[in-house]
C-alpha cells in the first residue's frame, strides 16, 4: 500500500508542477494584455517625467518624480528609481531578485523574467524598472486565450501521467486475470510472477502467491489422478481374478438359485468393471490439453449414439429421438465428443419413467452449435444444478443412485466440452424434466 500511496502522491505532484511549468512556457507566446500595456505605459511616464526633469536641470529630480507619480500599486506593480552612482532604489525599498538581475546585465539586455518591465525612455544616471507582483500562473491565465491554453495543458499532462499509472497499476492486473481464465480452463503451468520483474509492491506479491497458489493446486491435482489411475489399476487385478472364479463357480453350479446369484455377482462384477473404465478414462482426459480436429458430421453421431441406446434399452419403453438438420459438419475430437454426447444421452436416459421421450435437439447458429438433450425425469434442484457436472456427484433428493451409472459421464462430457472451447450447463425445463446444452464453437 506504501508503494501506490507513494506512487499516487508523486504523480498528483507531477501533474501541477509540469502542468504549471507548461503552461507559463505556451502562454508567453500568446498576445500582451491590457494589464501588460497599462503596466509599460506607468513605467514609461515616470521615465519620461524623469528625463524632463534631468534635461532642464533640475535638483533632485528624482525626488520631484516621486512626489509626483504613484511608485507602488499594492499588490499589481511596483516601479523602482534605481540611482546608478550607488545602486539604490531612491525611496529606500530593496528591490526584488529579478529587478537586481536586470540592473547587473545592463539596460540594453533583453529581460526574459516578464515580471520585469524595463523603461522604453533613457534617463542618464538613473534605472526605471518596473517588478509586476503576479505569481506566473496567474500571469498566464490573464493572457488572452490564456484560460484554455492553461486548461489544455493541464488535461493533457494529467492525461498522460495517469495513463501511465493507470498501465503501471492495470497492466499485471490484466495479465493475472488472463492467468486466471487459463487457470480455469485447466492450464496449471500458466505463471506470472515473472511480468513483475522486480516490483515489491501489493500486485508483485498477488502474482507471486498466484503463482503459488497454482503450482499447488497443480500438485494436488497431479496426486488426484495419480490416486485414480493407481487405485483404479490395482482394483483391476482382483476384479479379473473374481471374474474367473465366478467363471469356474458356474459351471459347478446347476441349480436356478445358484445361478441367479451368480447372474448377479457377474452384473455387479461388470458394473465394477465400467465403474474402473470410466475412472480411467476422465483421468487421462483430464490430464489432456491437446485434441486431434477433423471435420465431423454430429447429426450421423447422434443417430449412431441414439441407435446404439435403442439396442440397450431392449423392451423398456422410452424414445430417443433426435430433431434438427439432417447434416451438421463441424472441426471436431469424434471419438471425444461421441463419448460426451453418448454419456448425456445415457444419463437422461437412465432418469427418464418409461413411456417418455428423451429429445435429442441440434440447432446451428452462425458461431455456435448447440446439442440439447431434454428428458421427463424429476429435474435436479437448482443449487445443484452446477455440481451436477462433478466427478461422482449424485442427487438424493430426486435421483436414486442404485440405477446404474459410474458417476463420471457427465465430468467426462464437461472436460471434453471445455477441450474443444466450448461450455456445457443444465438447466430444469418448465414443463418437467432437465435440459442439458452442450455448446461447440464453430471453427473454420
Amino acid at each position: 500500500m506504501n508503494s501506490f500511496f507513494r506512487r499516487i502522491l508523486l504523480s498528483v505532484w507531477l501533474i501541477l508542477i509540469a502542468g504549471v511549468a507548461l503552461s507559463f512556457l505556451l502562454t508567453r507566446w500568446l498576445p500582451s494584455t491590457e494589464t501588460d500595456i497599462a503596466n509599460q505605459a506607468l513605467v514609461d511616464a515616470v521615465a519620461s517625467a524623469l528625463q524632463q526633469l534631468i534635461s532642464a536641470n533640475e535638483g533632485a529630480p528624482e525626488r520631484q518624480v516621486a512626489e509626483q507619480h504613484a511608485l507602488a500599486y499594492k499588490d499589481l506593480l511596483d516601479i523602482y528609481i534605481i540611482n546608478l552612482a550607488t545602486g539604490e532604489d531612491i525611496e529606500g525599498r530593496s528591490p526584488p531578485g529579478p529587478v537586481r538581475a536586470a540592473l547587473e546585465r545592463g539596460p540594453a539586455t533583453t529581460v526574459a523574467d516578464e515580471r520585469v518591465i524595463l523603461a522604453s525612455l533613457e534617463t542618464p544616471g538613473f534605472e526605471v524598472i518596473g517588478f509586476h507582483n503576479r505569481y506566473p500562473l496567474a500571469r498566464a491565465v490573464g493572457r488572452t486565450g490564456g484560460r484554455f491554453v492553461v486548461l489544455l495543458t493541464m488535461l493533457a499532462v494529467s492525461a498522460v501521467v495517469s495513463y501511465f499509472l493507470a498501465r503501471f497499476i492495470v497492466l499485471p492486473v490484466r495479465q493475472l486475470r488472463e492467468a486466471g481464465h487459463r487457470v480455469a480452463a485447466g492450464d496449471l503451468s500458466v505463471r506470472v510472477a515473472h511480468t513483475v520483474g522486480d516490483r515489491q509492491d501489493d500486485i508483485a506479491q498477488l502474482a507471486r502467491d498466484f503463482d503459488t497458489m497454482t503450482e499447488r493446486i497443480g500438485r494436488l491435482l497431479s496426486t488426484q489422478q495419480r490416486l485414480m489411475r493407481d487405485v483404479s489399476h490395482e482394483l483391476r487385478s482382483p476384479l479379473a481374478r473374481l471374474q474367473a472364479l465366478q467363471s469356474l463357480a458356474r459351471q459347478r453350479f446347476t441349480s436356478e438359485d445358484q445361478t441367479h446369484i451368480l447372474d448377479r455377482m457377474d452384473a455387479e462384477s461388470e458394473r465394477l468393471n465400467e465403474l474402473i473404465e470410466s475412472i480411467l478414462s476422465f483421468a487421462r482426459l483430464d490430464a489432456q490439453q491437446e485434441i486431434r480436429r477433423q471435420l465431423t458430421d454430429l447429426a450421423d453421431l447422434v443417430r449412431t449414439i441414439i441407435d446404439d441406446v435403442h439396442v440397450e434399452l431392449g423392451d423398456e419403453d422410452i424414445l430417443v429421438r433426435q430433431t434438427g438438420p439432417e447434416r451438421l459438419t463441424l472441426k471436431v475430437d469424434a471419438g471425444l465428443v461421441h463419448s460426451a454426447i453418448e454419456n448425456t444421452v445415457r444419463n437422461a436416459v437412465r432418469f427418464t419413467p418409461e413411456g417418455s421421450i428423451v429429445e435429442v435437439t441440434l440447432e446451428q447458429g452462425e458461431a455456435k452449435i448447440h446439442v440439447i438433450v431434454e428428458d421427463q425425469g424429476p429435474g435436479v434442484p437448482e443449487d445443484a444444478l452446477q455440481q451436477l457436472f462433478d466427478p461422482f456427484f449424485q442427487v438424493d433428493e430426486s435421483r436414486p443412485h442404485g440405477d446404474g451409472g459410474s458417476g463420471v459421464g457427465l465430468a467426462i462430457a464437461r472436460r471434453t466440452v471445455h477441450l474443444h472451447g466450448g461450455s456445457i450447463w443444465a438447466e430444469n425445463r418448465a414443463e418437467g424434466g432437465l435440459r442439458v446444452i452442450i455448446e461447440f464453437p464453430v471453427i473454420e
